[in-house]
């Protein structure tokens, strides 16, 4: 026979009263604390009626707390580690006085405990907003409708969820001391819920916690095998660019130092991106061929990749196209980077090239490409 075991616990700490209760069923049916974590461990002993209080921790200085172990100890009461923000203390003998005379005297010590739960929550409170915002720093990357229909809106909503239940749990903490400091300075003494329904609660929590945890990592797995990689020479035809051999067939000409071909089938966008790079003299083709689920987003990823290139061009010279092959299409230019954009329908296609030759020379190439890979 086992000497320890796991119990799941309650875990609303500010009902001190339903954890006290609990604690107490479990020491009936031969249990004892030994230590609270991530489950509650505990040591076999004899069952046994017993009383069980949990007091608010670092409320007096070192030789208050000191007296006061001392005195609890000369009473009766065993100390028997810590939970959270409170000391546990064990009484097995009836007649022994209860730790706190009256209410009143133990909403003293709850108000003390009010007012750590409130720097406590206040200090999570800012560490859970700054972990949110390192969350969402691809919002102002410039490419936030490509993360987007990656996979990130998955992501961005996890935290979106994880952060509105922090801030609910850190809420109804910090409500649930102040009732009770209120009501045991009424005189009324300290409320006792339903253990049974406690643990009920906190074993929902936990499945729902588990089952979130489980989608998010199912889901960043869906987008890591969503990747494939390989050389450009081992791409499938046709390519989804005006290639740089068609470009500038001279620049071309000397072995490239970057050739690849890179693919993402996603939930709501299928990518294929072609880079073709050499260092000198330098010569560059990098282009995207997006199918994104909605015309709407389409459109919103054509004004993200023409903007992106804008702001590192502000001065670049913007050419609109009126041409019934795109719905849009552009051509920019700052001297040998340019880029061609076109939208039809959901299909994006952008061509970034540092090149000699004017891209405005290969519209045919372009509404090919897209013609071939609608």
């Amino acid at each position: 026979m086992k000497d320890r075991r796991r119990f799941l616990a309650p875990r609303d700490l500010w009902d001190a009263g339903t954890i006290e209760a609990w604690l107490e069923e479990k020491a009936a049916q031969g249990w004892i604390l030994e230590k609270w974590g991530i489950s509650a461990r505990f040591e076999r002993i004899d069952p046994c009626r017993c009383r069980v209080r949990l007091d608010p921790k670092d409320r007096r200085n070192r030789q208050q707390q000191a007296e006061a172990e001392t005195l609890y100890r000369d009473m009766g009461w065993r100390w028997n580690g810590t939970l959270w923000f409170y000391d546990v203390y064990y009484c097995f003998d009836p007649t022994v006085p209860d730790l706190y005379t009256d209410p009143e005297t133990q909403a003293w010590a709850w108000g003390k405990l009010l007012k750590r739960a409130l720097w406590r929550s206040g200090l999570s409170g800012l560490l859970l907003l700054l972990w949110a915002a390192l969350q969402f720093d691809g919002l102002w990357s410039g490419h936030a409708v490509q993360l987007f229909l990656m996979g990130m809106w998955a992501i961005w909503l996890f935290v979106i969820l994880d952060v509105v239940r922090e801030v609910w749990e850190a809420v109804r903490t910090v409500w649930g001391i102040r009732r009770l400091k209120r009501r045991l300075a009424a005189g009324v003494p300290m409320e006792r819920g339903d253990p049974a329904r406690a643990v009920r609660r906190q074993r929902i929590r936990q499945i729902a916690d588990w089952t979130a945890i489980a989608l998010l990592a199912g889901w960043i797995l869906v987008i890591a095998c969503g990747r494939e990689e390989m050389p450009l020479s081992d791409a499938p035809e046709p390519l989804p660019c005006v290639a740089l051999e068609a470009l500038d067939p001279e620049a071309a000409g000397p072995e490239l130092d970057i050739a690849r071909y890179e693919t993402f089938d996603g939930l709501l966008i299928q990518s294929r991106r072609v880079t073709q790079f050499r260092w000198q003299p330098s010569v560059s083709v990098q282009a995207e061929l997006d199918r994104v689920a909605l015309v709407s987003f389409a459109e919103d990823l054509y004004r993200e990749r023409v903007g992106a290139f804008l702001d590192a061009w502000p001065n670049a010279e913007v050419r609109e196209l009126t041409d019934g092959r795109f719905d849009q299409a552009v051509v920019i230019g700052a001297g040998k980077n340019q880029l061609f954009a076109a939208r039809l329908g959901r299909m994006v296609l952008t061509e970034r090239a540092e090149t000699d030759t004017d891209l405005m020379d290969h519209l045919d190439g372009f509404a090919a490409v897209l013609a071939e890979l609608q």
